[in-house]
């Protein structure tokens, strides 16, 4: 479960680019995740055709998909684990039960290019 609230600030001069000001953490009987202060994202990867119904940012799985974007960046699990923690926090965060599911699909889907294409960051090297 997430632990912690979003904390960031966009990025100015960048479309749909924010940083993390605080940790934000992920706890579960499997996993302990912090994406640390500095972390740069896009929010939620939605096709633009999409982003009446599922906007990049503003929606209550705001803080799943920054923890989805460290997770994938870093590449600490495996894309399986990654796309499962990402709907565990979507369903923490009381997302519409649909919502979710649909974009849980969407990355099982789609993800693979997003996970494989980016050499992996060190998760220790990043600072605000």
């Amino acid at each position: 479960m997430l632990k912690t609230e979003l904390t960031i600030r966009r990025i100015i001069g960048v479309k749909n680019c924010w940083q993390t000001v605080e940790p934000l953490v992920w706890r579960s009987e499997k996993d302990e995740i912090v994406v640390p202060a500095g972390f740069i994202y896009d929010g939620a990867s939605v096709p633009r055709i999409f982003t009446n119904i599922f906007p990049k940012s503003g929606e209550r799985y705001d803080r799943a998909a920054c923890l989805h974007d460290f997770l994938y960046a870093t590449r600490m699990l495996d894309r399986k684990r990654c796309d499962e923690i990402f709907y565990e926090a979507m369903k923490f965060d009381k997302m519409t039960k649909w919502k979710a599911w649909i974009i849980y699909q969407s990355v099982r889907l789609f993800g693979n290019k997003a996970y494989s294409d980016h050499k992996a960051l060190d998760a220790s090297k990043i600072r605000l």
